[in-house]
């Protein structure tokens, strides 16, 4: 074992040039290999266009609620109102909603557009959308895919979920308080179009959600002050259904209820993905690395049998003391 010790602490750079020269025909054809596979696969991967917009959160009134919160916070909370500094951040809850599978799922089923978000595959030669048949059947307008039992054949929300997230990309600057929406996918008019029907959505449900809010806390309110006589409270209260009437009037007259479009959905011209030729670039490197490899490793076992065998042919023919 001394002499395989004394060979792998021996092995110089000198030797490894010389082993990798002289193997450098193999190793080039390993490379090509690899070159010609990563070509493959870069021509085979569809294009994705990228659908981008930029967004601002409307501005909202607060008006005189924070002033009332102290001594009406508890009524105001039994109303459904918000006081104080427990204010909502829209514009928050709608990042979130976006990521959100209630919401998403609701989309998807409110835009009819479940199939090609989980079955399509790329596009054709005419521009319309490839559907894998191992998913969906056109034929027979039937969910074919295959899962395994208790998951049901039709796509459930988590599957919508985890497409989008392939999909969608939310970012937000908060120096600037700009939010980056973009929306990614094998057409570019379609990534355009879903970009434009998410941020809609997203504004009539909010804008939906405040609407039967503020029209409860209204009715509670007009409620309450029919059982009162208090003058003070009559004339807090009333502040407070003014308030509420604002926020009713505003989800009547706002479509951009949340996000204002700074930028509206673009329609990208020029595909965003994929990288082909750095995909080439990344396999083909890692087909050199692997070339290389392989030769010093077998190089190496192939020296260590070698002294091995050396080693023990000594200890067998050695004179016997």
């Amino acid at each position: 074992m001394k002499n395989q010790h004394a060979y792998l602490e021996e092995v110089s750079l000198t030797e490894i040039f010389s082993v990798l020269n002289r193997s450098k025909v193999l190793i080039i054809f390993i490379i090509s290999i690899f070159a010609i596979i990563s070509v493959f696969i870069a021509i085979n991967l569809p294009n994705l266009y990228k659908s981008e917009t930029k967004l601002i959160a409307a501005t909202e009134q607060s008006g005189g609620l924070s002033s009332l919160a102290g001594g009406l916070g508890g009524l105001a909370s039994m109303a459904g109102l918000n006081l104080g500094g427990e204010s909502r951040d829209k514009s928050l809850i709608a990042r979130e909603m976006l990521t959100a599978r209630k919401f998403l799922t609701a989309f998807v089923e409110k835009r009819n557009i479940l199939i090609p978000l989980i079955a399509a595959e790329g596009v054709d030669e005419n521009g319309e959308l490839l559907i894998n048949d191992k998913l969906y059947n056109t034929r027979t307008n039937k969910w074919v895919r295959d899962v395994v039992a208790p998951k049901p054949i039709i796509p459930t929300s988590e599957d919508i979920y985890f497409a989008f997230q392939e999909y969608l990309t939310v970012e937000h600057d908060k120096k600037s308080g700009i939010t980056t929406i973009s929306f990614e996918y094998y057409r570019a008019d379609i990534a355009q179009q879903w970009l434009t029907w998410l941020i809609e959505d997203l504004n009539e449900e909010i804008k939906q959600n405040d609407m039967i809010e503020a029209k409860k806390s209204i009715a509670y309110l007009l409620e309450v002050v029919g059982k009162t006589n208090n003058s003070a409270l009559h004339e807090a209260f009333y502040s407070l259904i003014e308030e509420q009437t604002q926020t009713l009037l505003l989800t009547e007259v706002r479509d951009e209820y949340v996000y204002k479009a700074i930028d509206p959905a673009t329609f990208p011209e020029e595909k965003s993905s994929p990288k082909r030729a750095l995909i080439c670039i990344i396999i083909t490197i890692l087909g050199g690395i692997i070339a290389v490899m392989f030769v010093l490793i077998r190089h190496f076992a192939s020296q260590t049998k070698k002294t091995i065998h050396v080693y023990r042919s000594d200890e067998e023919n050695a004179p016997l003391a």
